[in-house]
């Protein structure tokens, strides 16, 4: 954390609502006062405790904090007394709290991280802020020995950690460090004018982002700057919250850009009772329990071979006098089998520690609960020959240490009810080829989609309000044949039964197995076979329904594009179903428009639209298709704006479907509050971290059962937005897949690589719209692709202009520094790609773990003790999973399935060839 102050020439307090940026010259110096002590944290914290008004909450914020310095202040904090509330996820600090006290004030310290994410070095460019960029610092010559020296140059290269740099900021510092190197350096000095300088950049950009969001968010200005329509919708709706006085302030109110989108959007787009908050539990509220329930009977009857009497029996479950019903009967011996979950039905063990009086997530005691169960038991071992309980706790212990029983649990046909999470997931990510070389008349593109998710919250109706049924469907009226988009019944989400076609270009529905988001076209083969299809002469052998299909928890539209694309729906479960009327297509338009008016006034027309006549179709065609309003005259560069709308358009959707769980932490020197919170039902203690040998520090989070919605809880919105998202990258594989003579080769949630014959013609256009497609590279000429796997991939590329060559190479998990990218670039990633496609079939290490890169990057520190070195270990394994590998490095889908063998395009004097080049040491 940088403590010191900037060194303006003149006095300057900037006074915000409830705390100030202060600023002070020291005496007649352009420079701030400096305080050197052997213990600057601890003189730190002293000085926000007493160097404040009381009266005044204090904010502070350090950029990345949340992972360093504020672990630091916290450490503080308790070693004088004090134990900050916190909000943190993990080992990340969100925001600490410290109560006003006799000679304190409120003091709050954030992470500004999360409000503008973004390294603090691109800050001054990301907002246009006059001050200077971040300098470069000797962080290793910051040592004891160079205090109250002078240097006669600078330090060597390696104490600024010039192989931790990236390759472009080596290159700028070499160009620094040559202009610099014969400097005096002296450190006292270098180091006060760095963390002063970091502190301006922090400083200025807060500033400059507040001054903008409250501008943008204030409604009273809006409302003067409304036109006629929008005030008649105004008065038509109605505002969700009166008009306030004064917009948002990010440094105050909010915690998170998300949060700060939020509170826009709901103070100034957010009709009133247009959007519900969606219930934890969701609107299928059936037991969940009996999920598990029918799991655990469904392989009891198979591991002991009886008939067990179920909900899904022809009769329902099997009751038991006049009021009982069971979860399952065996007729042939007269059982009864019970499975009761452990927070239900309040199980007494010791593992759970509810205590008689301990309130259960249903409003009845323990003991309450108990009392009932018992008579029940009793009553109904009255009436049959034996009763068998099986508890929640019971059967997942047994099932972690029983594979088969997990087999079973998987493959089980669930009809129960409908959560939504199920219909949940991310982008579509993975290599369509593992690699692609460019040949005479051929040309690879790699487009970007302009704003995928603003684009589909701009042009897509989302269900509003809460539905209007559930729909539970009887056994007798499950079977159906549903073959086209018109046979779905209802719109909404859709729990189905459904059988992918034998063969198709581009798979459609995504389903999880094993925690991994697959598209598949066998749902046997995908278990079956964790790592894929590796095999190059794999095929499907399953051939009934049962065995390929799956169950669904899919919305309304990706399941009619499913059905149009050759998938079959043989079975109907249930439903949650909003009316056509409930359907709103403008929910985020205006939301998305006033961002998308403000970054391109910010940043200008795009670069493809020149001419006056180019500008104006543009700014018609804006309005008319997505109501964004362009004033050319509005048309100035300004950095911050640009910045801001990037951010809120891209923020919103995400935040309604933030997990309502979030753990939180006390800090305690008492048994007996530590003794309650370990037997409280309600909370699940997952940390208990020891500061001293007095006082520990407790992370807990709401169990399931107790966990309540917060204020915009709402995941429809968000699980539609990804749903209808990747439908529309969907759209754009198949037109490249469907094109003569184009090879689609690599996607990535919004953006797709491919190649296409010259002489054919681009089966993709560009354009200068939101939801168009982009050039990624336009002013080069991709040569080659290779890929290792999802986030993985590697490019070679030409400049037009120049001719000049150059790589890039993406690996999710690694930072390529200057270190890392000796050891892992384009020629070692290539030949570890291609070591795998020529491989024997037989070698089942290197056919599954396709890449195993270790990159040990070496970072000198100062020790104690002197130099060293500490190794930051990280291992990233590129595995193509649920696709067939055939050697020409295509990916067909999984499993592949056809007459004949899929095309070998490495003949064989090119596969000889490349096992020669991969001779070569390893890396």
């Amino acid at each position: 954390m940088d403590t010191n102050s900037t060194p303006y020439a003149e006095h300057l307090r900037l006074h915000f609502e409830s705390f100030s940026f202060s600023q002070c010259p020291y005496g007649q110096t352009e420079s701030d006062a400096q305080h050197v002590g052997h213990e600057p944290i601890a003189d730190f914290v002293r000085w926000l405790l007493t160097g404040f008004d009381r009266r005044h909450p204090t904010v502070l914020f350090a950029h990345f904090g949340g992972r360093f310095d504020n672990i630091m202040l916290f450490r503080q904090f308790f070693l004088n007394g004090i134990c900050p509330q916190m909000i943190r996820r993990g080992n990340k600090l969100y925001e600490m709290k410290i109560a006003k006290g006799a000679q304190n004030p409120e003091i709050i310290i954030r992470d500004s991280w999360n409000l503008m994410p973004v390294a603090l070095g691109s800050l001054p460019g990301a907002f246009g802020l006059n001050v200077r960029d971040k300098e470069f610092f000797p962080h290793l010559a910051n040592v004891e020995t160079n205090y109250g020296r002078v240097l006669p140059q600078i330090p060597p290269k390696s104490d600024y950690l010039y192989g931790g740099m990236i390759p472009d900021r080596q290159r700028r510092f070499d160009a620094w460090y040559a202009a610099h190197q014969h400097e005096e350096f002296d450190l006292c000095e270098q180091l006060a004018a760095y963390c002063t300088n970091d502190t301006r950049i922090l400083i200025e950009a807060l500033i400059a982002f507040r001054t903008e969001f409250l501008q943008v968010s204030d409604p009273l200005e809006r409302h003067a700057l409304n036109d006629d329509e929008e005030e008649e919708d105004d008065e038509e709706n109605g505002a969700a919250f009166e008009v306030a006085d004064g917009g948002i302030d990010i440094t105050w109110e909010p915690m998170t850009i998300a949060s700060a989108s939020m509170k826009h959007f709901r103070l100034n787009h957010l009709k009133r009772d247009q959007l519900a908050i969606v219930p934890e539990r969701g609107y299928d509220t059936a037991n969940t329990q009996s999920l598990l329930a029918l799991k655990f009977l469904n392989w009891y009857a198979a591991e002991h071979g009886v008939r067990i009497q179920t909900a899904h029996s022809p009769g329902g479950e099997k009751k038991i006098g006049p009021s009982y019903t069971v979860d399952g009967y065996i007729a042939d011996t007269d059982t009864v089998i019970e499975v009761n979950g452990c927070h239900w039905h309040a199980h007494d063990h010791p593992r759970h520690r509810f205590l008689p009086q301990t309130v259960m997530a249903n409003g009845k005691t323990a003991a309450k609960i108990r009392e009932a169960d018992a008579r029940r038991l009793a009553f109904i071992r009255t009436q049959v020959r034996e009763v068998l309980v099986f508890w929640e706790c019971e059967i997942g212990d047994a099932k972690r240490q029983d594979e088969g029983m997990q087999q079973s649990f998987a493959a089980y046909r669930d009809r129960g009810p409908i959560s939504l999470k199920d219909a949940y997931h991310g982008g579509r990510v993975g290599p369509q080829r593992l690699h692609y070389q460019v040949s005479s008349g051929w040309t690879m593109k790699y487009y970007d989609v302009r704003s995928l998710y603003p684009y589909t919250n701009a042009v897509t109706a989302y269900p509003t309000g809460h539905p209007v049924r559930v729909n539970v469907i009887d056994d007798a009226d499950s079977v159906v044949d549903w073959s086209d988009p018109d046979d779905i019944p209802v719109r909404g989400i859709l729990k189905v039964f459904v059988v992918p076609p034998l063969r198709i270009d581009v798979p459609v529905l995504p389903v999880k197995f094993d925690q991994r988001l697959l598209f598949p076209l066998c749902r046997l083969c995908a278990i079956r076979y964790p790592e894929g299809g590796v095999r190059a002469d794999y095929r499907c052998p399953h051939t009934s329904d049962e065995e390929r299909g799956w169950v669904s928890t899919v919305t309304s539209i990706e399941l009619a594009e499913a059905l149009r694309n050759g998938y079959r729906c043989t079975a109907y479960y249930r439903s949650i179903e909003w009316e056509n009327v409930q359907w709103d297509a403008r929910v985020f338009r205006g939301y998305v428009a006033e961002f998308m008016a403000m970054k391109t006034h910010a940043s200008g027309f795009p670069d493809d639209v020149q001419t006056e006549g180019e500008q104006q179709q543009f700014v018609d065609e804006c309005e008319e298709m997505f109501g964004i309003h362009i004033d050319p005259d509005k048309m100035e560069h300004n950095k911050a704006k640009r910045t801001i709308a990037k951010l809120c358009n891209n923020s919103l959707w995400g935040r309604f479907s933030l997990r309502n769980g979030l753990s939180k932490t006390v800090v305690t020197d008492s048994p007996a509050e530590l003794r309650a919170l370990l037997d409280n039902p309600a909370i699940e203690v997952s940390a208990i971290d020891q500061l001293n040998d007095e006082c520990v520090l407790i992370t807990y989070a709401s169990v399931n059962e107790w966990v309540e919605e917060h204020g915009c809880s709402n995941i429809m919105l968000s699980l539609w937005t990804t749903s209808a998202a990747r439908l529309h990258l969907l759209r754009l594989m198949q037109a490249v897949v469907r094109a003569p003579n184009a090879v689609l080769i690599y996607t990535d949630t919004d953006s797709v690589c491919f190649a296409y014959r010259e002489a054919d013609g681009c089966p993709l256009a560009t354009g200068p719209h939101l939801g168009d497609l982009s050039d990624e590279w336009p002013e080069h000429e991709l040569l080659e692709f290779v890929s290792g796997g999802c986030k993985q991939y590697a490019l070679r590329m030409r400049h037009c202009q120049t001719g000049e060559e150059k790589t890039v190479l993406k690996v999710r998990g690694i930072t390529l520094c200057a270190d890392a990218c000796r050891l892992l670039h384009f020629e070692t990633f290539k030949r570890s790609v291609l070591r795998y496609a020529t491989a024997d079939d037989g070698d089942e290490t290197t056919i599954i773990i396709i890449i195993i890169i270790i990159i040990v990057v070496i970072l000198a520190i100062e020790l104690t003790s002197g130099r060293g070195t500490v190794e930051d270990l990280t291992i990233v394994g590129g595995i193509t999973v649920r696709r067939s590998r055939t050697h020409c490095l295509c990916r067909n889908p999984f499993p592949y399935r056809s007459e004949a063998p899929p095309p070998n395009l490495f003949n064989k004097e090119q596969r000889v060839q490349q096992q020669q080049q991969q001779q070569q040491p390893r890396f």
